[in-house]
């Protein structure tokens, strides 16, 4: 027993001499690459919580064993891991990436870190590998607070929404700026590969400096430029996409088979003979062969049989030249649209000068047959240093694409499958028959469309001289030119479809050529005050010019139906041409400062004042000022997990002026023909000429006192860093308020000609949060994973309604916007309570030609009759909150990437109901959703989808929340693999990097049950978006 004590004792003080071992004190100095002493960076043992930061001199202490890995950070510099050992001094090297991680905030720069607004900066390096052509369409749930939205054109730019609503009647875009030019121009014709860094500046304090045009937030873009190195760079890549429909995008239409049901059903619901009423639609349902159907009859409650074919022998039309189909018009538009995209670039840099060439060529075949979208660039970036004090440069593109795009798919949803796509020539394309609506066969439309291309060039870049004449100031020109020319030659050939004929060949030539430059003067003067006070100073003036020219020439009647031939000079009938050009001027005076206390307290104070041309003498400027205040409080709490936590709070107005050129002037218009009411030519002889002379009618009021649309913002902030840097994020909440709205809104006939005007009025608000959230790590075994996401949410509400215009917007009987809190866009409607079950029910609705088996409208004042004032508010355009998520893991040479986004609570207006649920609201012989085979019957009652009926004499299509559905979606927006081949290959190629991929895009939707149609982004009749695969390869020498 002695023993084991002694043995005990022996082995417990050998544990504690390990530990008071492990616990040795070692103490260091961490520097700059300058010598400067590093105070406030973070010193951790690696693995554990272990650590410490410095002091003001740069010096630390730590209890850690002699040779484990310390790991040091500190912002703007690179992570450095290095073995423990008293006395140690560690360099700190810059973080190019970090100090890369600018944000232009307004003609002049700054580190993210010291941002005191509310700024988002974009990864750009995914957009390189995206197949999309709008870099904007590629950013969708990226960034918290901004929306995006689109469809799956070919040629379709993303709607990009910051904030909210912004605006009634107003643009509500951002506004970009390209290298220091400003645009409002798609960005569709911008390479994604030329882009370097883009920032997105949401709150007024960091766009205040744009001014008038920064009410819908700022999106700044830096093109690259050449980096110094010892060579020559040369970067090559290439993408290839298939991309097409599937079921998670497109309605369930009916086949012929269910089509004539649906048509039957509908018959005998409303007491009609089915076989009669389906002859109007080129149908025998009683014929000898053909295709089995059934239906329920309620007259004798039992299912009743019928054989269904052309009417005529076997055709659905008299001459007999369409054959009784089963078309799928949905396949026969559509195809697997290939895509493919190919970039150079060719950079180099010295101490004195800087050069990129880039070429890009993109073709995407859509994937609506005879549609595509193509487009070629170069760009050349050069910079040159004169002297010591003179920078001199350029950054210019010139972009050519032309595109066809046609808008078939309403007709493919609605067009009969029982019609052929051609006639029984196989040339003659098929056309409706009988009872049908005159709607065009949409591979028609395709196809004759095929030739109507629009050509496009656009020339955009600036042009710059900078001088430093002292030390810290930095005067710096710069003149900005946008130059976008597009023309289109269209054609519209005759065709004969049985009933639907064309016998009029026409053309029409357009040709639009926009030139929007700026030119911009700046003085900006950097200076501290002692060892802690740093500020900045920054000054200038800038001047706007945009104009516009549209010219339009059309003609009818051609000896020869050609496309090269068929031009307005080679018309026989009629031609007409017009033209116009209109623009406007912004003069602007600017001046910001920013102050930096120790890296402690970060403040700025902004002034813009902008005149333009779109406004009346009496308020044709206006003054925009921002201010902002950060706080570092992690330079107070001195924890070594915490890197960096940063409050700010901000506050600014920006303006909004993107209304018509007009707005302001009175117009007057010279009509000739028309509406008796419209007309301004008489015949004031009485001579029965047929050519009288003109007068005018005032078709807009004059207002000199329009004035700018103002957005006032206020911002709180949280940035921050934890456990070297492993958990990083951002945090905001503001108030958006938006008065004196321009708006147009409707008026009284009784104000008679000209009461039409733009006014000032209407005001709302928007609050909302915003949280981006990340961890990335590495783990022993080299596996390193960044995982981050964002949700934002926002609430909107009218606050003001001018009395003369509260009738202009919707309102329900009791209450309109203001009143009732809503946001702009919500919906009035009726309340749907179920079905009619029986004639008792309808007699005692007090509806009006309600039926059994027909849409309930809830009678909300109790008054036993369905009327306007039983409407109530059944749709908000705002949802509950909007989400994305971002998984990149990387281990050695592999590399995986996934991204989730999505909305939740949203409400969607489901137009396609109108086909997929009633047989008679759009025309009676249009195709159908097969959703309508279980519609209500005496036999079904427990269905929710009315009874099938021939005519709508209900008025089942009013606004009604029938329509209204919960839209609420997750998308697997993209999953991508790479693999980087070894250096050592690559090395044996003069390749300094090589990578390839594959990616998936829009590969899985998730949504509520409850939504009936495919796609809860498309709940009408746009382009469906597309599912694709891509394979691309990245390489450098």
């Amino acid at each position: 027993m002695e023993q084991l004590k002694k043995l005990f004792l022996s082995l417990l003080a050998l544990l504690t001499s390990t530990i008071m071992y492990a616990q040795t004190e070692i103490s260091g100095t961490v520097v700059d690459a300058t010598g400067e002493t590093v105070i406030g960076a973070t010193v951790m043992e690696k693995g554990t919580s272990n650590g410490t930061i410095t002091d003001f001199d740069g010096n630390f202490k730590l209890k850690v064993e002699a040779g484990k890995t310390l790991v040091f950070s500190y912002i703007g510099y690179n992570t450095q891991e290095l073995p423990a050992k008293d006395g140690m001094q560690v360099t700190m090297t810059d973080n190019a990436k970090e100090l890369a991680e600018v944000v232009v905030t307004g003609y002049s720069t700054q580190r993210k870190a010291d941002l005191t607004g509310s700024v988002s900066v974009v990864e750009t390096k995914e957009l390189k590998t995206s197949s999309d052509t709008d870099p904007m369409r590629a950013l969708q749930g990226k960034v918290p607070g901004m929306t995006i939205t689109s469809n799956g054109s070919p040629v379709g730019a993303g709607t990009v929404r910051i904030r909210g609503i912004g605006s009634f009647n107003s643009s509500q875009d951002p506004l970009f700026v390209i290298d220091g030019v400003p645009t409002t121009t798609n960005l569709n014709t911008l390479n994604m590969n030329d882009i370097e860094s883009m920032q997105v500046l949401k709150d007024a304090a960091s766009a205040s400096i744009y001014g008038s045009r920064a009410a819908n937030g700022v999106i700044i873009i830096t093109t690259r430029s050449g980096k110094k190195g010892d060579k020559v760079k040369v970067d090559f890549s290439a993408n290839l996409t298939a991309q097409f429909y599937n079921k998670q995008t497109m309605m369930d239409l009916a086949n012929t088979s269910e089509y004539a049901t649906a048509m039957a059903q509908a018959a005998m619901n409303d007491g009609l003979d089915p076989v009669a009423y389906a002859s109007n639609y080129g149908l025998n349902l009683n014929a000898q062969n053909g295709v089995p159907i059934q239906a329920y009859d309620p007259a004798t409650g039992q299912m009743r049989q019928f054989t269904v074919n052309g009417l005529y022998d076997g055709y659905v039309n008299l001459k007999k030249t369409m054959r009784f189909s089963d078309t799928d018009w949905l396949k026969e538009i559509s195809r697997t649209g290939f895509s493919q995209s190919y970039d150079l670039s060719i950079s180099n840099a010295t101490d004195k000068s800087s050069a990129l060439f880039s070429f890009g060529y993109k073709k995407n075949a859509g994937i609506l047959k005879y549609t595509d979208f193509e487009s070629f660039s170069g760009r050349i970036n050069t910079s040159f240093k004169v002297n010591k004090m003179v920078t001199i440069g350029e950054n210019a593109t010139i972009t050519y694409s032309n595109q066809v795009d046609c808008q078939p798919l309403e007709n493919a949803l609605k067009m009969a499958p029982t019609l052929p796509v051609y006639e029984e020539d196989g040339v003659t394309f098929s056309g409706p028959v009988g009872g049908m609506s005159d709607r065009q066969n949409p591979m028609r439309e395709l196809y004759h469309n095929r030739d109507n291309r629009l050509k496009m060039w656009r020339i955009f870049g600036n042009a710059f001289i900078n001088i430093e004449p002292i030390k810290g100031l930095l005067l710096r020109s710069n003149f900005g030119l946008d130059l976008w020319s597009e023309n289109i030659h269209s054609v519209t050939y005759t065709y004969h479809s049985d009933v639907v004929n064309n016998d009029t060949p026409s053309a029409n030539m357009g040709a639009k050529t926009s030139v929007k430059w700026t030119w911009s003067n700046t003085a900006n003067y950097s200076f501290n005050i002692g060892v802690d006070h740093s500020f900045i100073l920054l000054g200038g003036i800038e001047l706007h010019r945009d104009v516009e020219d549209r010219n339009n020439a059309y003609a009818q009647m051609f000896a020869l139906e050609n496309y090269d031939y068929m031009f307005p000079d080679a018309a026989t009938g009629t031609q007409r041409a017009g033209g116009i050009q209109e623009g406007y001027n912004l003069v602007s005076f600017f001046g910001k400062v920013d102050y930096n206390f120790k890296d402690l307290v970060l403040a700025s104070f902004t002034i813009r004042h902008d005149g333009s041309s779109r406004f009346g003498e009496n308020n044709r400027y206006g003054n925009f000022p921002a201010a902002t205040i950060g706080y570092r409080i992690s330079q107070h709490l001195k924890q070594p997990w915490i890197d960096d936590i940063k409050v700010r709070a901000s506050w600014g107005q920006t303006g909004n002026q993107a209304i018509s050129n007009y707005a302001r002037y009175g117009l007057y218009a010279a009509t000739y023909g028309g509406e008796r009411n419209e007309s301004t030519a008489y015949d004031l002889k009485l001579q029965n000429s047929g050519t009288f002379p003109s007068g005018f009618r005032a078709t807009q009021a004059q207002n000199n006192d329009l004035k700018w649309e103002t957005t006032e913002q206020w911002n709180v902030g949280l940035d921050f860093r934890f456990l070297g840097s492993s958990i990083y994020g951002t945090f905001d909440a503001y108030i958006k308020k938006v008065k004196d709205m321009l708006i147009n809104p409707a008026y009284l006939g009784s104000m008679g000609e000209g009461g039409a005007s733009w006014l000032n009025g209407p005001s709302l608000q928007n609050w909302g949060m915003e949280l981006a959230l990340g961890y990335r790590h590495t783990t022993e075994y080299g596996l390193h994973y960044n995982i981050n996401g964002n949700i934002d949410f926002y609430r909107s509400k009218v606050t003001y309604l001018p009395e003369t215009t509260t009738g202009s917007y919707v309102h329900t009987a009791k209450e309109n916007l203001v009143e009732s809190g809503r946001p702009y866009g919500s919906i009035v409607g009726y309340v749907v309570d179920g079905l009619f079950q029986n004639r008792e029910e309808v007699l005692a609705s007090g509806q009006e030609n309600a039926r059994v088996g027909g849409l309930k409208y809830a009678d909300l004042d109790g008054n036993g009759i369905i009327n306007e004032q039983d409407q109530t508010w059944i749709f908000s355009p705002v949802p509950n909150f909007s989400w994305g998520l971002n998984v990149d893991l990387s281990y050695k040479d592999f590399d995986f990437n996934m991204f989730w986004q999505g909305v939740a609570g949203q409400d969607v207006y489901n137009d396609q109901k109108f086909q997929t649920d009633f047989y008679s609201i759009t025309d009676a012989g249009s195709n159908k959703g097969n959703r309508m085979l279980d519609a209500w019957t005496t036999a079904n009652t427990g269905s929710s989808i009315p009874a099938l009926t021939t005519n709508n004499t209900g008025n089942e299509n009013r606004t009604s929340t029938y329509f209204v559905e919960n839209g609420s979606y997750a998308k697997l927006r993209q999953v991508q693999i790479g693999y980087n081949l070894p250096k050592s290959f690559l090395s044996k190629l003069n390749m300094t990097s090589a990578r390839v991929y594959i990616s998936g895009h829009n590969l899985l939707t998730v949504k509520s049950s409850s939504l009936t149609c495919s796609d809860p982004e498309n709940p009408r009749w746009m382009y469906p978006n597309s599912t694709s695969f891509s394979f691309g390869i990245q390489t450098s020498f």
